[in-house]
């Protein structure tokens, strides 16, 4: 018949770039001092993202947000929350990340990045950008799973982590966000109460 012999349809291929960027926060009680500069600062890195070009297109930019280190969360779940999946609505996500109150202190690095590797959609596609920025003020090695590990799975995904340790540059290194930064070919950032992090 006329139908089967029309072909069908070439997919359409979107040829802008993308970028994938997950925010994992720690909101336990040790942040109260700097989780809205802490807040700021992904956000700006989010906005840097969004105002980049990419052989001169402005790239589709995707953010996912997670909450960990709050005792009002589930120990079953190590502490930690799904607050956003993978999504472009970026005044959605604003919306989420500046309505987040700390409490408590359970602070599992090593699991928050397993998890956001596990449960995103991450793009398979080899010129896709994905990136993890990580947040918080505790050592980086605390809790049941292996951020170490964790980090070399993140670099088996082709996914970045970039470490922020919410304090003395000092302590940092110490807690081992340093080390974390490195395994996963990201960069170590700072914030101290008294300055803002490092330009990214």
């Amino acid at each position: 018949t006329l139908l089967a012999k029309q072909k069908h349809p070439a997919p359409i291929i979107d040829s802008k770039p993308s970028v994938q960027i997950a925010l994992l926060l720690d909101t336990s009680n040790s942040m109260d001092g700097l989780i809205t500069q802490a807040k700021t600062q992904l956000w700006k890195v989010v906005n840097s993202f969004a105002d980049a070009q990419c052989d001169g297109a402005t790239p589709h930019v995707e953010v996912a947000l997670y909450e960990y280190g709050n005792n009002a969360l589930s120990a079953e779940t190590n502490y930690i929350r799904q607050v956003q999946p993978f999504t472009r609505d970026l005044d959605e996500v604003s919306k989420q990340l500046f309505s987040l109150s700390t409490n408590g202190g359970e602070e599992y690095c090593g699991a928050v990045i397993q998890r956001s590797l596990a449960d995103l959609q991450w793009n398979r596609h080899p010129k896709a950008y994905k990136v993890i920025f990580i947040a918080g003020n505790e050592p980086f090695t605390q809790g049941p799973i292996s951020a170490h590990k964790a980090c070399k799975d993140g670099i088996k995904k082709e996914i970045t982590i970039n470490t922020i340790h919410c304090g003395s540059r000092n302590d940092g290194i110490r807690g081992k966000w340093h080390d974390g930064a490195a395994l996963a070919g990201g960069k170590f950032l700072i914030i101290n109460q008294d300055q803002a992090v490092c330009h990214i």
